[in-house]
């Protein structure tokens, strides 16, 4: 029974890498080896603080200040149910692109802060006019939502929030590094199937499967490449001094030449955790 359930295992995720294949990558492949070698430092999840009692009220108070277009948005969609929180049926957070409404769901910890904040950014894109990200740049859908949470790092008093701040960057890299080496192993198996025109069962590594298979996701590659794309070009965003009321925002991110940027950004990961140390 075990080694029937393990090849009939076997046999979907074959049939998943030939479906995932198919789909065209949004980036180079090279630069999305870039990506992986960029990220391939050791990082370890750090539990969020438990400070904050009010992270809805902190959230409207930033983009209060950030842009009163944006907070009247988010007043609107409060005032008129469009913006919810904590449903019982919702496992997670996430805004529904057809209808457009946010779901959020808050944790307890100093997270949600950050949690609101991302999720009111999703929701201002969707209900922009016009949108702030075209549907044709849904790769950039993450960016947007970054660059807003760098803006609030940036708002808030350092010192006062320096562990959620810090944990809050340490735990991106954390999930985004586990998103890139699951990439890397898809992209082995996608590799191997476009060469070879199919897949042994002596190529297949279970625990790589695993892994993969963890995410549940269909253009698994693209989907996941969002994130540590977004983390990166929202930290150019920031150090260029990007307006967001004056320029748009996907022709500015555009602009960044990512080659370049990468080596950059790695050193200052390198800073990063070595600041994590001493």
């Amino acid at each position: 029974m075990l080694e029937n359930n393990k090849n009939h295992k076997i046999r979907d995720f074959i049939e998943k890498v030939k479906s995932e294949s198919s789909y065209q990558k949004f980036l180079k492949r090279d630069i999305i080896y870039e990506l992986i070698d960029a990220f391939k430092f050791e990082f370890n999840k750090i539990d969020y603080p438990k400070n904050i009692e009010n992270p809805l009220e902190i959230s409207l108070q930033f983009y209060k200040d950030y842009s009163k277009k944006y907070y009247e948005i988010i007043m609107d969609g409060i005032k008129n149910k469009r913006i919810l929180f904590n449903n019982e049926d919702k496992e997670r957070s996430f805004v529904d692109t057809e209808r457009n409404i946010a779901y959020i769901k808050t944790y307890g910890n100093d997270s949600d802060l950050f949690i609101i904040v991302h999720e009111f950014a999703h929701y201002i894109d969707r209900n922009s006019k016009p949108q702030i990200i075209p549907d044709e740049y849904w790769f950039l859908s993450e960016t947007f939502a970054l660059y807003l949470e760098k803006k609030l790092e940036m708002w808030l008093n350092y010192e006062k929030y320096k562990d959620l701040i810090m944990a809050r960057k340490n735990n991106r890299l954390f999930h985004e590094s586990r998103m890139l080496a699951t990439i890397e192993d898809e992209l082995f198996y996608e590799t191997l199937y476009k060469k070879e025109g199919s897949i042994k069962e002596s190529d297949i590594d279970l625990k790589k499967v695993k892994l993969i298979n963890k995410y549940n996701l269909t253009n698994l590659v693209n989907c996941l490449l969002q994130y540590p794309l977004a983390n990166i070009v929202s930290d150019y965003l920031v150090n260029v001094n990007f307006n967001i009321d004056k320029e748009d925002f996907c022709q500015k991110c555009f602009q960044i030449d990512l080659y370049s940027f990468l080596h950059e950004w790695s050193n200052n990961i390198t800073e990063f955790l070595r600041k994590k140390i001493t």
